[in-house]
């Protein structure tokens, strides 16, 4: 390709072999970066699954060379200083030139990858306390700060708890302005919050905090799991190429780089999960997760109080009721012929509940007697004590199903824990205890679909609740403008629905989310078969908002703005609504 020393450089060869890489480089450009037409023409899922197969190629190239091109200096070095004839002293000088030039760009590229693995790794940050005077201004700047049920998804567009907080209150007190600042951002992890203080810019009067069901989700792949039984196969031992690229910043960046395309993506349908499964954890991770959410959750009440805003810390509730665990597991210690035998004998319990109920909780009791910590028995219990009318212990089993799922999307009790121990150091924060505050409301004593959209993203119901307890809570704290003879500012399901306008189409864009949600989450069950059955509800609501058929006579729960019973002030009055 080149001549020796003072030959000329042969551009029609170099442009041939360049034409493969520039056309796979437009190609990519065009998919990432591209017109919408372009993209359109590509689904999201084929544009992740091409990225990812692309990066672990060039993950498997460059372990090669890895391997290779040290070995390769070090063998034409030796052939430059030993030979004789003159030609292959040319050839030996120009490969040595270019396995060097390769390595120099892969030291460059490791230290560019481990600067950005830095990034990627989130410390607690250093954050402004001093910020612009604002005098003789009216505002009572609201910020939010969270995830995706902060945000308000999936009514993000026209509503959050934020907004109606701020409505509501801009009614009770006219002369004042209340500006909401939404930083919360779909797909968040505590700590991720945390640096969304950073993009502070006033001095922030009322702290609205709703965050931990991402926890775990957004930090496993959906088909992680944790090496977990004693009696599995253990994980291979570490192969030559898994030494090198443990090793290798570039690779741990490209592994990074995968994993958030993975946990982005929705879940394989090729994977089928088992009635005994594993947790996508370690205790060791569970316990080192939950120990970051405490030490995150007790920084950012104690700065945002520092700087005399008013902290509102909302309890993250989650559909107890009507969502199974995604994942059940035994103890480490079990055999493999004793999660056969506990399997077997669960699905016979199972068969029971249509045969003879009452036989059916006797078998369930008798299996958690067995195995106390299998979240799925505890949620078919559940299930079967609530039609039963024993609501108190059906909580306790509901929230025992929550608590223990090996792939957790809902924030567990120790989270919601942290939560009340912040509270408690912090005595000027106020706490909504979101959980009980939508089990005070339900009429069937349970939290379930009337409250929420999916497993975690509540209903126009649950976040009206939300707002209203956030609301009672600053009446009674006279946070803010509020005083002895305020009276507490009332919202209701239906006041919100005219208010941001919930009309036929946007009741249809929440079904549908609905059931793109329940289509994608009952891939990641033993059965999904319940949640496939919900999808083709929540599909056919759609039809019928389209069809003209008022939102809340779906017969859809949650959907519409419709408790029935009323049974809060402000409900009880208020017209049927939508």
């Amino acid at each position: 390709m080149f001549g020796g020393i003072g030959g000329s450089v042969d551009w029609r060869r170099i442009g041939r072999l360049a034409k493969p890489a520039a056309m796979v480089t437009a190609l990519l450009l065009a998919a990432t970066a591209g017109p919408p037409w372009f993209r359109a023409l590509v689904t999201q899922s084929t544009q992740n699954h091409a990225t990812i197969r692309l990066l672990m190629t060039a993950r498997a190239w460059y372990i090669a060379l890895l391997v290779i091109v040290p070995m390769a200096i070090i063998g034409l070095a030796a052939a430059v200083i030993l030979t004789r004839r003159r030609a292959r002293l040319a050839w030996a000088g120009r490969g040595l030139a270019l396995c060097v030039a390769v390595a120099l760009g892969m030291i460059a590229a490791e230290g560019v990858s481990a600067a950005r693995l830095a990034r990627m790794r989130i410390p607690m940050p250093v954050l402004a306390t001093t910020f612009p005077d604002r005098p003789g201004e009216a505002d009572v700047d609201i910020v939010v700060l969270g995830e995706s049920s902060a945000r308000g998804v999936p009514y993000h567009d026209w509503l959050s708890v934020g907004e109606i907080v701020g409505w509501k209150l801009q009614e009770a007190f006219p002369n004042r302005r209340f500006p909401v600042t939404q930083l919360a951002q779909p797909g968040l992890k505590l700590d991720e919050v945390h640096m969304l203080l950073r993009q502070l810019t006033r001095r922030p009067d009322l702290v609205i905090l709703y965050a931990g069901h991402n926890e775990f989700q957004m930090r496993y792949d959906w088909a992680h799991g944790a090496y977990h039984y004693l009696d599995e196969t253990p994980p291979e031992r570490l192969t030559f190429p898994g030494m090198v690229s443990a090793g290798s910043r570039v690779c741990r960046l490209i592994d990074a780089t995968v994993g958030l395309i993975r946990r982005a993506s929705p879940p394989k349908r090729t994977i089928e999960r088992q009635l005994v499964d594993v947790p996508v954890y370690t205790p060791a991770e569970y316990a080192q997760i939950l120990q970051g959410f405490r030490a995150r959750l007790e920084a950012m009440t104690s700065y945002c109080e520092g700087l005399g805003a008013q902290v509102v810390l909302v309890i993250p509730p989650g559909n107890d009721a009507d969502f199974e665990p995604n994942r059940s597991f035994l103890p480490p210690e079990t055999t493999r012929a004793e999660r056969m035998t506990f399997a077997r004998d669960f699905e016979a319990a199972r068969r029971l509940e249509t045969a003879d109920p009452a036989k059916a909780v006797a078998a369930y009791r008798a299996l958690l007697e067995r195995q106390p910590g299998f979240a799925e028995v505890h949620y078919r219990l559940a299930r079967r004590l609530e039609a039963l009318g024993e609501i108190a212990e059906a909580n306790t089993h509901y929230i025992a199903a929550r608590d223990q799922d090996g792939l957790p999307m809902r924030c567990p009790s120790d989270f919601q824990n942290a939560y009340r121990e912040v509270a408690k150091r912090h005595p000027s924060a106020i706490l909504v205890d979101g959980p009980a505050e939508l089990r005070d409301l339900s009429p069937r004593g349970t939290v379930g679909d009337t409250f929420f959209t999916d497993g975690f993203h509540p209903s126009l119901i649950g976040y009206t609740e939300l707002a209203q307890a956030i609301l009672t809570g600053l009446r009674d704290r006279r946070a803010i403008e509020f005083r002895e003879t305020t009276p507490t500012p009332v919202v209701s399901p239906p006041d919100c629905a005219r208010h941001f306008g919930m009309d036929p189409d946007k009741w249809q864009q929440v079904c549908g989310y609905a059931a793109w949600f329940y289509y994608h989450a009952s891939a990641v069950r033993f059965d999904g078969s319940r949640r496939l059955a919900k999808m083709a509800r929540y599909q056919e609501a759609s039809r019928r908002i389209h069809a003209g058929v008022p939102p809340g006579q779906v017969g859809m729960p949650g959907v519409g703005s419709r408790i029935t019973p009323p049974t809060r002030l402000g409900l009880a009055a208020a017209p049927a609504g939508p």
